[in-house]
């Protein structure tokens, strides 16, 4: 304690120098924070977004067979019996089938090769909470008709507006080519220019009928937290036997290649530019220290002139470039959380990513771990910096000190 309060009336006899140097470290500190914060807002966000895109926590589907290439060679069949074993599970909150399929939308004049998605309306809107933006028109609902949904770049593509006739085309389960008539309900956007420029949304009676099947494709099964992901995919493998039915049950990770590719680059970029900001506080809390040490030349040959070891006079200069770390770090904190929450507050909106069609409002995480690895990087940052200058001040002779100008 006493090394401790020495270090901070040493720390106050420059005062100039020690405000730049806790500067350095709390800006420092506060542009890590801001960096790590927005890497891990970006990183929850992606994540929901690709689950509420229709992804969904889990799927289950059947396992891959030869005959893959033929739609709904291996579909899901029983799916009530499926779906009320998986609701058993308190954690789940909805699982809705779904059809995928390939195949042409035609308008007469102009063809179109789309891909094709068959929902249930009160199972994917209702209880699952998957809601497309919609830019006109309403959702597909439950009813006789055939009805359908365009996403944005492919209803400009095919000048397709509510009320339009859609013609769909695709191959049968028999490989026999089917067509149906449907109603365009409405017009969305996933979001993505890609998929905007294909995507299709139908029924799922409306799929079946298409592809002449009474088979769906999987059970997008949605959770009240995606915390609980893992646990819920380890109890329904056990429950509904998985291996001895045929099926298989894949993560939302399993399904989002996009998510780990954009994690592993800001990742990298965070890793550089905490990289950076270290070198730099390492740097100048060196100069700094070294500076600190050639103005108390004398004072340290006192201080050995009176008995006190090397080693403590060496502790001493460690225990002050520790302290500056711990001032520095805090002052650090403070700065980044208030940074955080003014400009999540300010709602700038961001560009759009790329392959993406809408911005997105910045957002900063506050995030405890990053907080506390933050803070002790910089008191050990500034510990070890402090190493170097002070094996030399213990070195040096009594006599050199106490002559030294």
């Amino acid at each position: 304690m006493r090394l401790i309060l020495f270090a901070v009336r040493n720390i106050g006899r420059n005062r100039r120098r020690s405000a730049a140097i806790l500067s350095l470290i709390a800006f420092g500190s506060a542009a890590l924070l801001i960096a790590g914060g927005y890497a891990a807002a970006n990183f929850s966000a992606l994540r929901e977004r690709t689950i509420r895109n229709g992804v969904g926590h889990l799927q289950i589907g059947a396992h891959s067979t030869e005959d893959d290439d033929v739609p709904l060679s291996n579909g899901l069949q029983d799916v009530e019996q499926l779906r009320s074993a998986v609701l058993t599970d308190g954690r789940v909150r909805a699982a809705a089938a779904r059809v995928d399929f390939t195949g042409l939308a035609s308008t007469g004049e102009r063809s179109v090769a789309v891909i094709g998605r068959g929902v249930e309306p009160d199972q994917e809107y209702g209880r699952a909470g998957f809601a497309p933006t919609m830019l006109e028109g309403r959702r597909v609902a439950p009813g006789q008709a055939h009805e359908a949904m365009a996403a944005a770049r492919l209803a400009r593509s095919l000048g397709l507006k509510p009320g339009d006739r859609l013609t769909l085309m695709t191959a049968t389960v028999d490989g026999a080519i089917n067509g149906i008539d449907t109603t365009i309900v409405g017009i969305y956007t996933t979001g993505v220019r890609e998929l905007d420029e294909r995507s299709l949304v139908v029924r799922v009676d409306t799929a079946q009928a298409l592809l002449a099947t009474t088979r769906v494709s999987k059970l997008v099964v949605v959770l009240n937290r995606t915390e609980d992901t893992m646990p819920t995919l380890a109890a329904l493998l056990d429950r509904l036997g998985a291996g001895d039915r045929g099926l298989t049950i894949q993560t939302w990770s399993d399904l989002a290649p996009f998510y780990h590719q954009v994690r592993a680059l800001f990742s990298g970029i965070f890793a550089f530019l905490g990289v950076i900001i270290t070198a730099l506080v390492v740097l100048s809390a060196g100069n700094a220290m070294t500076m600190t040490v050639m103005e108390r030349v004398r004072e340290i040959g006192t201080l050995m002139a009176v008995g006190t070891s090397r080693l403590r006079i060496m502790t001493m200069f460690v225990v002050e470039g520790l302290t500056l770390g711990a001032i520095g770090g805090a002052l650090g904190l403070a700065l980044g959380y208030a940074l955080a929450r003014v400009l999540t507050a300010a709602r700038i909106q961001m560009p759009p990513p790329p392959t993406f069609t809408r911005g997105f409002p910045l957002h900063i995480e506050v995030v405890p771990a990053l907080y506390a690895w933050v803070f002790v990087v910089m008191v050990l940052t500034l510990g070890i910096a402090a190493v170097l200058p002070a094996a030399r001040a213990a070195r040096l002779r009594i006599t050199d000190a106490l002559g030294h100008v």
